[in-house]
């Protein structure tokens, strides 16, 4: 099925399967291997569900209590906090690159750390150093995959980012069940260690991957731009149709935004459609682990012990198997997002979650009253089915739906502004939880599906479809209506090429007028 977008007629020097295309395979490289920077936040989430596990970790550390387990889950997020913003200043003057080569390192240094831990101090305050370069990479890292994919593979390259996650989840689930075989604090120590290898991976990867063409031209270093694009988007023809129809809108986008003068935090208020850029932004990093999925992402131990499996080897294995399953459907419906489409997924992930998350309710409540066992064990699949829900919007969208509807100028301002947000109610979501389901247990998931029902809501009304459409079409379809229909996506694609017939028709005057009228307009 060919899908239709608004620049499927224009030629390009490509082979229409990437992998039998040179130039797009290495760009495919290129975005899988930024995907890895989310590695370390996969990687964590089940690593310390594996460690709750192992009775070596939790003899080490003196069998941490409830309050020490939350501090423990929530010192990863609260440094991103500062340094997300540490990443969009280094973005803006040094490139999304540098950004993503401190984040590793600062990854890489707190693993060690971590690992070889001698008491608990040590062990949360290299977490703090991993949650740091974390809050870097998550800015500069989106903007980077979203500004060097190819046009044709953007949408699905971008849903598969955040979906790497996962890649992180299963090895760390994986190497904990074995944790559990030995008998030393290697048991810990090294599922510990490995959390380093993704960012290995990223910093390999970087010594090949491009600086962003839209930097590049904000720079003013248009023919280098120009070389990245024809490079690896149309195997080094620089005359190709595609992309001197990349460089023009890259051009008229930038120009729109340098009249609009678009370059601080205070702009996001300044205008309807930026206010509600900023709303969706701010809605979708507060709902990615405040939808019920923080409590099974960090907490599936005491989850499972309110539903009677309490066996190591059972939570470890169910932990591993889950996060293979995320892994599975986040990959295979990230494949699918521009052929269905972004509001479709969103709408049928929330509704999806809604329903499996009363039904865990509902079961976790007559397990608490009967202890039967076949009705704990039937919340099993349930999970399942939730982050299944999950996964085909909320996993695959959130980082690259808010890249997307953002322009270039406040495009790392915004993910900065995301990875705050989501930090912040991360660090207090996950200091909570385990408190919360001691105190109260089962009872504590209804207010997942308070906040479910709230996010529905709101993704009705305000989240508009952007299927078809270029980077830069993208920012100006969402100026247009709530809903992104059609006409709206269509006069978003006609205004930027109004707009780049303006930026021509501009440089021609300018190129007839004579050389001392120009010198005399600049004084």
């Amino acid at each position: 099925m060919v899908q239709h977008t608004t620049y499927s007629h224009i030629a390009n020097n490509t082979h229409e399967k990437w992998w039998r295309d040179a130039c797009l395979r290495r760009n495919v490289l290129h975005c899988l291997g930024i995907s890895l920077c989310v590695y370390y936040l996969g990687y964590d989430q089940n690593l310390l569900n594996g460690l709750q596990a192992i009775p070596q970790w939790k003899t080490y550390f003196d069998n941490p209590s409830s309050s020490q387990l939350g501090l423990a889950t929530a010192s990863v997020f609260f440094p991103a906090v500062v340094t997300a913003f540490m990443g969009d200043w280094i973005s803006a003057r040094w490139g999304r690159k540098w950004g993503i080569r401190l984040g590793a390192t600062l990854i890489i240094a707190g693993s060690f750390v971590n690992a070889f831990a001698h008491n608990w101090p040590t062990f949360i305050g290299a977490r703090w150093i991993i949650g740091a370069g974390g809050g870097i990479t998550k800015v500069c890292a989106p903007a980077l995959l979203h500004e060097i994919a190819h046009p044709r593979l953007r949408a699905t390259l971008g849903a598969t980012y955040y979906a790497f996650s996962y890649v992180g989840g299963v090895f760390a689930a994986w190497i904990c069940f074995g944790g559990l075989y030995i008998s030393s604090t290697w048991s810990w120590r090294f599922p510990t260690l490995f959390q380093l290898a993704g960012p290995v991976v990223v910093l390999l990867v970087l010594f090949d991957v491009p600086e962003s063409p839209r930097f590049l031209m904000r720079q003013g270093k248009d023919e280098q731009a120009l070389q990245v694009l024809a490079k690896f988007h149309a195997n080094g023809r620089t005359d190709d149709e595609l992309v001197v129809h990349e460089m023009h809108e890259i051009k008229a986008s930038l120009a729109a935004e340098e009249i609009n003068k678009q370059t601080s935090y205070l702009d996001f208020f300044r205008t309807p459609a930026n206010r509600r850029r900023l709303f969706v932004i701010c809605v979708i990093s507060f709902g990615t682990n405040w939808v019920g999925n923080g409590v099974v992402s960090y907490y599936l131990s005491p989850i499972l012990k309110l539903v009677g499996i309490t066996k190591p080897v059972e939570v470890s294995a169910i932990n591993g198997c889950l996060a293979a399953w995320n892994l599975i459907v986040a990959t295979t419906l990230a494949q699918f997002v521009e052929r269905i489409g972004r509001r479709p997924l969103w709408l049928t992930s929330t509704i999806g979650m809604l329903g499996a998350y009363c039904v865990i309710t509902a079961l976790s409540a007559s397990f608490a009253k009967t202890q039967n066992s076949a009705t704990g064990i039937a919340v099993i699949p349930f999970l399942f089915i939730f982050f299944g829900f999950y996964d085909i919007a909320w996993t695959i969208q959130c980082y690259s739906y808010s890249t997307e509807i953002l322009p270039y100028d406040l495009r790392t301002k915004g993910l900065a502004i995301f990875v705050c947000v989501q930090n912040l109610a991360l660090a207090f979501n996950t200091y909570v939880n385990p408190i919360a389901l001691a105190a109260i247990t089962w009872k504590y998931y209804t207010v997942y599906i308070a906040t479910l029902s709230v996010v529905l809501v709101i993704i009705y009304f305000y989240f508009p479809e952007i299927k078809g459409l270029t980077l830069d079409e993208i920012s100006l379809v969402f100026d247009k209506g709530n809903r992104g229909g059609s006409s709206d996506r269509q006069a978003a694609a006609d205004q930027l090429a109004a707009n780049d017939d303006a930026v021509k028709a501009d440089a021609q005057d300018k190129a007839e007028m004579p050389h001392e009228y120009i010198e005399h307009s600049r004084a």
